[in-house]
């Protein structure tokens, strides 16, 4: 191709015809620009698409691995309303000073003792971040992942390090009245009647109650809702 267009200019010189040379090598200029231009388009077309198909499967991920926590997140949350429930239960029975002693109740006393660890899995996020977050398009979605991350699951993990200092106050107290522990299921208490009208045993009663729904019940909630409303804008996007 080339070789031809140095043919046609080869011969206009040979004949003199300079104005009609010029005129040609206009053309052949704007055809060399309209062909770079042609090779920058379809190149940026190639580069939209390859970015375009790395942003859905950098959403898909995503998606697939807060719906795991998702599952995980709502399984912890029905295992503290139900030690919410026998906590409450708990405190309405040592309200009666002279409640007798019965096996049962080992039950409700393991629920005050021991910590409630949610691990959730952010592995995806920080490769996410590495990589740059500006690989997802919409912005809204993108600031939507930045909160799920940067507020839900860090105030998640706040409340995991709160757990170990909460466990630090019934600890030594359950080491020393109970035997035959096990974490948040049971616990025999070594003196009943020491141990059901004990003030310090009811405030850490109080404390292990208050602190599962003011920490867990109501972050729990607020996160399953914002990976509810994130898990929607990636389907709608994707669709």
């Amino acid at each position: 191709m080339i070789k031809f267009f140095r043919k046609i200019r080869y011969n206009l010189l040979g004949t003199g015809k300079t104005g009609k040379y010029f005129k040609y090598a206009i053309g052949e200029i704007i055809l060399v620009v309209i062909g770079i231009l042609l090779a920058l388009s379809i190149s940026n077309w190639n580069d939209d698409r390859i970015d375009a198909q790395t942003e859905i499967r950098a959403l898909t991920e995503l998606r697939k691995s807060i719906l795991i926590d998702l599952d995980r997140i709502t399984n912890k949350q029905k295992e503290v309303n139900k030690s919410v429930e026998d906590i409450n239960y708990l405190q309405t029975l040592i309200e009666n000073k002279n409640y007798k002693y019965k096996k049962e109740l080992d039950t409700l006393f393991g629920v005050i003792y021991g910590m409630r660890i949610l691990k959730l899995n952010d592995a995806f996020y920080e490769y996410l971040k590495s990589a740059g977050l500006n690989l997802i398009k919409d912005e809204k979605i993108r600031l939507q992942i930045v909160q799920l991350f940067e507020n839900d699951y860090e105030q998640l993990n706040w409340i995991n390090e709160l757990e170990m200092s909460i466990n630090e106050v019934s600890r030594a107290y359950y080491l020393s009245n109970f035997h035959d522990l096990t974490f948040a299921k049971f616990a025999t208490p070594n003196d009943f009647k020491f141990i059901w009208t004990d003030r310090f045993y009811h405030n850490v009663i109080d404390y292990r109650l208050i602190t599962l729904e003011v920490n867990h019940i109501i972050k729990y909630d607020e996160t399953i809702n914002t990976i509810k409303r994130l898990v929607t804008a990636i389907n709608k996007y994707l669709d």
